[in-house]
């Protein structure tokens, strides 16, 4: 029976040992499956915050795009406006120019001078006609129709 005892004690520390082993095996585990998670978790936290960081750069680069934007149409205005102005000046100078009266010196005008009755030439063989007929001249040797 000692022996029995004996083997039943040694079981029962192989039993134990085997039962510690898959304890440590299941603890090295988990703490591989902790290190992974910490580290998705710090890839993740790094990767917000780049994208936080390039959110402020292009909310920056939008500011400074609608600021420029701003100058060149306050610019674009201000261009206008001095085109306006000097369309108005001009407008205005050409009132006054068609309102005021014209102060240039008199000319002499010319005289006509009468024109001479124009003399009617006539011209003896204007309504002869070749043929006895009313009707125009004939083309080629026959000449009468």
């Amino acid at each position: 029976m000692c022996s029995g005892a004996g083997q039943n004690m040694a079981a029962i520390a192989e039993e134990n040992r085997r039962q510690e082993r898959l304890a440590r095996e299941r603890a090295a585990e988990i703490a591989r499956q902790e290190a992974a998670m910490q580290a998705a978790v710090a890839g993740q936290q790094a990767e917000m915050a780049r994208l936080q960081q390039a959110q402020v750069q292009a909310e920056a680069d939008q500011q400074a795009k609608v600021a420029q934007l701003q100058v060149t149409e306050q610019a674009q205005q201000a261009q206008i406006q001095q085109m306006r102005d000097a369309t108005n000046t001009a407008s205005a100078s050409l009132r006054v120019l068609a309102s005021a009266p014209t102060t240039s010196a008199p000319t002499a005008q010319q005289s006509k001078t009468p024109k001479a009755a124009s003399v009617k030439t006539t011209n003896p063989s204007a309504d002869l006609r070749v043929g006895s007929s009313n009707r125009g001249a004939g083309v080629g040797v026959n000449l009468g129709g």
